[in-house]
């Protein structure tokens, strides 16, 4: 049996599961087809789906006006109402989305053609996604290769294309469950070609990029032929709720066209093409004339209903829990670190932005015509040397004053091996880590019986194994300004990766957990604030990012770190309220920190993806020298617990707010015997509030004057 043939067998068996998940959807897509004829998309799609939809939408407005895209201008390259996989796309971000979309071909050992079998398209630099079923081992993928620009040109010809070899040794991952397989492809094709000339299609992990009855277009090439574009009657048949990891739609395909991208209106991909649904009764595939469809009779005899694909959210959200060798986990945190959603990365925008013209990428072609549908029919033309001449209008000039803006991108370190972490002699006094108390020791993350101690740039934590959450975390921070030369925003835009040296399903780290959730969103427990610094812009840099890593991240109230509440706030600020009170403690500090984990009494929540605990309390030790540099120098630790277990009673887990978080000083045998957390003897030594039982008792904090233990603040 052929590779082709084997991929065959197993879309086959895809197409029935997908069957009977169409089968099981039958009320509620009636229901469906129901609210769109009374009140469109708006009414048949969930409130939550719109409402994210909608907020993307009016960013994209903001970067389609910045680059100088106007509304009129999106709205000739609507869809027509004909049925039909046309050979050219319908407009210039149409043309830009299929560059990266190649053909899937079996190479003989001479490096020719053999046939093409399936579709796939570039994810990032060097990597190609395709379907499970097209490859489900590393070992399938050889003799295999990726053909680009195998299209039509303006005279009908099909060119040769430009055919790059795979190469699992780079990277291979697939997954049965979502049928998507990630594989290597070599830098350079047999002619001398690089790689980089044909772009990639960005992952975009968020949810509420289409709503239902809108349109889905693939870019496919169906029977191993030249590359197709699916854009008439194709809309999307069904809203999936938050846990559904499919999306069903009326877009034309035909086999070949499996692993191909499947977008929205603005060319942004929302799922990856898998199978056709046929029919299912019975249990039983049906044929056309509603025939029980055996093995043996032609694909064609098979009464499909519908398509479907993989969501784009659903794979990113897989992929940052994935697991893989040593030698694979560089690309990967390379490809998690591409996951963002850049408005600057839309076709429309890139074509502005570049100035690009409509040309064709075919090589040799001296003319390219474009069909688009405008209450009519307008063609637009375009010569060999890029210059574009619309029949009905121009494009619309950029205003001079604007510039698109590009989204900064965080930059993580790929090597965790020379990473020193926490140094405890970073004060003038060598202060150990903590440690947890025996009866908790049993729930860490261990290797041959130790607790793993991951480290970062300037601080290190240990992971609640049964908790999937961090257990304590110990950072030091440096406020010399001469190691802190950016501001938050300077950094780039919040991404958080999981960390690859231990098991995904360690680490809590799924988008979707907290997104249906009003009050609770990630949130750090190193403060970004505390580890972004650095004898280099480099090494400031590097840390900044360290600081979102999944397991850095607890499910917290949307407030708890943000500026309004966290930083400037009473439990964000009281870092620098020490710092700057405390008697000459230079510009150093150390600070463990982490959250009360109760399993017995913290919340339990499902925000839609499986049940999590929710931790009712937070803890932190800040540690500091008084008197820095001289013989009477001495370390004081100061300990502090936050509160929200009182609001979450009284208001519930989803109505109240930051504003009513209660903050206390404690004794640190006090924060022990909450946590679980111990502390090396210095530190206890140097407690500001040990002494009696009755000063032991937790402090209630309502403003920074209530501090004990700073000189010549209150007692």
């Amino acid at each position: 049996m052929s590779h082709a043939d084997l991929v065959r067998t197993r879309q086959l068996e895809g197409a029935h599961r997908a069957g009977a998940r169409w089968q099981a959807l039958t009320e509620r897509r009636a229901e469906t087809v129901r609210q769109l004829r009374r009140g469109g998309p708006e009414r048949a799609d969930s409130p939550e789906r719109v409402a994210r939809f909608h907020a993307r939408e009016d960013a994209k407005r903001l970067a389609y006006a910045r680059a100088g895209i106007t509304e009129s201008f999106l709205a000739e390259r609507r869809i027509g109402p004909t049925l039909d996989l046309d050979d050219f796309p319908p407009n210039e971000a149409g043309r830009l989305a299929g560059v990266p979309v190649g053909r899937i071909v079996a190479l003989d050992r001479q490096g020719s053609i053999q046939e093409g079998f399936a579709t796939g398209f570039l994810i990032a630099r060097s990597l190609l996604m395709t379907n499970h079923h097209v490859f489900a081992a590393a070992t399938e993928t050889v003799d295999c290769g990726v053909q680009f620009l195998y299209e039509k040109g303006p005279a009908g010809n099909v060119g040769a294309g430009v055919v790059f070899s795979l190469d699992a040794g780079l990277f291979f991952y697939a997954n049965e469950e979502l049928d998507f397989a990630i594989v290597g492809v070599a830098a350079l094709s047999g002619s001398g070609r690089s790689l980089t000339e044909f772009n990639s299609l960005p992952l975009i992990p968020v949810t509420g990029k289409i709503l239902v009855g809108q349109p889905v277009s693939i870019i496919q090439y169906p029977d191993g032929g030249p590359k197709k574009y699916g854009v008439r009657d194709n809309e999307l048949l069904l809203a999936p709720a938050d846990r559904e990891s499919f999306l069903q739609y009326s877009t034309d395909t035909l086999p070949g066209s499996s692993g191909s991208p499947a977008f929205n209106k603005d060319w942004e991909v929302v799922a990856l093409h898998h199978s056709g649904v046929p029919e299912i009764r019975n249990g039983q595939i049906v044929t056309i004339d509603g025939r029980p469809w055996t093995r043996g009779m032609p694909d064609s005899d098979i009464h499909w209903v519908a398509n479907e694909g993989v969501r784009i959210s659903a794979i990113c959200s897989h992929l940052a829990g994935a697991r893989v060798g040593t030698a694979y986990r560089p690309a990967l945190t390379e490809l998690l670190q591409s996951f963002t959603d850049d408005l600057a990365s839309l076709p429309a925008i890139r074509s502005q932005r570049e100035g690009a013209a409509m040309t064709t990428t075919t090589a040799g072609a001296a003319e390219h015509r474009y069909h688009v549908v405008v209450n009519g029919t307008a063609n637009f033309y375009a010569d060999a040397h890029g210059s574009a001449t619309p029949s009905t209008r121009t494009l619309p000039t950029p205003p001079a004053t604007t510039a698109p803006t590009v989204e900064k991108k965080l930059r993580f370190d790929p090597d965790y091996s020379h990473r020193r972490g926490y140094q405890d002699d970073f004060l003038d006094v060598v202060v150990p880590l903590p440690d947890v108390s025996a009866a908790r020791v049993g729930e860490l993350l261990k290797n041959n019986g130790r607790p793993v101690v991951l480290k970062y740039h300037h601080y290190s934590l240990v992971m609640n194994r049964d908790r999937r959450l961090m257990m304590w975390s110990a950072v030091n921070v440096d406020y010399t300004p001469g190691k802190r030369r950016k501001t938050r925003e300077d950094f780039g835009t919040d991404t958080w990766i999981p960390d690859p040296r231990i098991a995904g399903d360690l680490q809590i780290q799924d988008p979707e957990l907290y997104a249906p959730a009003a009050k609770f969103d990630r949130g750090h427990i190193v403060r970004r604030d505390d580890t972004a610094w650095g004898d280099t812009a480099d090494e400031e840099i590097l840390a900044n990012s360290d600081s979102f890593h999944w397991t850095n991240c607890t499910p917290q109230h949307e407030q708890f770190n943000r500026d309004r509440f966290g930083f400037h706030g009473l439990w964000g600020g009281l870092e620098n309220q020490i710092q700057s009170q405390a008697k000459n403690v230079g510009n150093t500090m150390s600070i463990f920190a982490g959250p009360v984990l109760d399993s017995v009494n913290d919340i339990r929540h499902d925000f839609g993806a499986g049940e999590v605990q929710i931790p009712r309390k937070f803890w932190k030790v800040l540690l500091v020298v008084e008197d820095a540099g001289s013989p009477a120098a001495a370390l004081r630790a100061f300990g502090f617990v936050l509160d929200q277990s009182k609001a979450i009673d009284q208001f519930g887990i989803e109505r109240f707010s930051a504003g009513e978080f209660e903050t206390f000083q404690q004794s640190l045998d006090d924060i022990t015997r909450l946590s679980g957390v111990t502390f090396p003897g210095v530190v206890g030594a140097a407690d500001v509030m040990a002494g009696s039982p009755e000063e032991s008792r937790r402090r209630p904090l309502r403003s920074f004057e209530d501090l004990r233990g700073l000189r010549g603040a209150a007692v």
